[in-house]
């Protein structure tokens, strides 16, 4: 044989074992990415459920401010949605997610304000907790489609 057949031959043997290394170091890094992104999903949905929860909470127990176990569960529920808000829950909220949560904390603390203070009207402190709730709402909404678009369910 020439020494080009030769060389020819080396280089193909070279390739054909290296071939299986990329395709090995290709699915590995791929499914990497998956386990990440499986894992990322799994800790976007605890959040958002505990986002709720507590939201629900504070949602509830604002409807009888006056009641000292309404008024237990709204600081517990309170104090637990400000630990998310001011931690884990920016790792996984989008945009509108995040701008309907900034809302629901500006309403909160003016409702703490508003019914703190001593010329409290009971209309606006109602219209304030009918505003609370319907926001709620609509982030439990928003928190129901970034899971959907996120998981890519129809």
């Amino acid at each position: 044989m020439s020494e080009r057949t030769n060389s020819l031959l080396a280089f193909a043997g070279i390739a054909v074992a290296a071939f299986p290394i990329f395709v090995g170091l290709y699915e590995y890094k791929a499914n990497n990415e998956r386990e990440f992104e499986k894992n990322f999903l799994s800790q976007q949905s605890i959040v958002y459920d505990e986002l709720l929860g507590d939201l629900g909470g504070i949602s509830t127990s604002i409807s009888n401010p006056y009641d000292s176990t309404s008024q237990a569960n709204y600081n517990l529920a309170k104090f637990n949605f400000n630990q998310l808000y001011y931690g884990k829950l920016n790792l996984y909220q989008n945009p509108t997610i995040e701008l309907l949560t900034d809302s629901l904390y500006n309403l909160i603390n003016s409702y703490d304000s508003i019914r703190s203070s001593n010329s409290l009207r009971r209309e606006i402190l109602d219209r304030l907790i009918d505003t609370i709730q319907t926001k709620v709402y609509n982030l439990s909404v928003e928190c129901k489609k970034s899971l959907k678009k996120t998981y890519n369910l129809q």
